[in-house]
């Protein structure tokens, strides 16, 4: 697997507030997050376009509709962290869940969509800030096709990015607070079995560390940690993840091998990375958000990646 520099990566879109989530879409529409509206949109001629009021928008995904499904990080903001789905066409912004079990969710961090239509979402914690946290209450939830929504994983030390293997037969999630990512089976009515690592840890991490914490270490310090954010996997089995902190992206072979993909210590093109998407007609552009430059980057790779559920396959 070659490594890259940051003249590999280009900047497609700029000037993003608070960039955090991306998708992109087969006619090379790309969605983004961004804290002054509910999702940003760059068009295929480069139009860039805004839509709806602020909702603290985290991940986000396209449904196969061309929906934009999207998760709120409310408890950043003291808000609350929902999951929503916003129509580009007519700007509608329609609620999904706004509550689970009788508490209402706060910390709705990144979904996933699914061929058969279920949609999953990760849910970090009832608290933000303590990126090391040792208190397992993170979540998964899934909403079904029938409109069923339940809690299908529990106990999970600061989930956060979530994508699906080849079929959709896995789901994938990185622990933050344990700079891991973990995988499940997936059964046709959602739920998830089988729990187990996928791969080893991915940098150094600390019990309790709070971000303040992090970012105020000397920077050969910071580009060793291990916390993750987002994920996808290419078509010869390859994990991408991002190590925000680091300012690295790293790469877990189909045996489980850890490599780094890049690493940008100066923060030149990959500075605070947190999402990843696959886009291009070949699907071999890696889309990267770089949220400490509020832009989206994106390098070509060798091998293409998986499709999402919006894509043909």
């Amino acid at each position: 697997m070659p490594r890259l520099s940051p003249e590999d990566f280009s900047v497609v879109v700029e000037g993003i507030e608070g960039a955090e989530g991306l998708a992109t879409a087969p006619d090379g529409t790309l969605a983004f997050s961004c804290s002054n509206v509910a999702v940003g949109l760059r068009m295929p001629d480069g139009e860039v376009r805004y839509i709806g009021e602020p909702i603290v928008t985290g991940g986000i995904a396209f449904d196969d509709r061309g929906h934009v499904v999207a998760a709120s990080v409310g408890a950043l903001h003291g808000r609350d962290g929902p999951l929503r789905r916003i129509d580009p066409a007519s700007g509608t912004v329609e609620m999904l869940v706004a509550e689970l079990e009788g508490r209402r969710l706060v910390a709705s961090n990144c979904p996933v969509v699914a061929r058969d239509g279920t949609i999953y979402c990760s849910h970090s914690g009832w608290s933000v800030g303590n990126i090391g946290t040792t208190i397992a209450e993170g979540f998964i939830y899934a909403v079904l096709p029938n409109g069923e929504t339940r809690i299908v994983a529990r106990n999970l030390r600061g989930v956060n990015g979530l994508c699906l293997g080849p079929g959709g037969e896995h789901l994938y999630a990185a622990l933050t607070a344990e700079g891991r990512v973990i995988t499940w089976d997936r059964a046709l009515d959602g739920s998830l079995n089988n729990k187990r690592y996928a791969g080893p840890v991915l940098g150094t991490v600390k019990a309790d560390h709070k971000a303040a914490e992090i970012r105020a270490l000397p920077v050969s310090e910071r580009g060793l940690t291990g916390y993750c954010d987002g994920l996808v996997l290419d078509r010869e089995g390859y994990m991408y993840v991002t190590l925000p902190f680091a300012n690295r992206i790293v790469a877990v072979d189909p045996h489980g091998l850890l490599s780094t993909l890049i690493h940008d210590p100066e923060g030149q093109r990959i500075d605070f990375p947190t999402n990843l998407a696959w886009g291009g007609p070949d699907l071999r552009d890696l889309h990267v958000v770089s949220r400490g430059s509020g832009t989206i980057v994106r390098a070509r790779m060798t091998t293409p990646g998986l499709p999402a559920a919006n894509w043909p396959i």
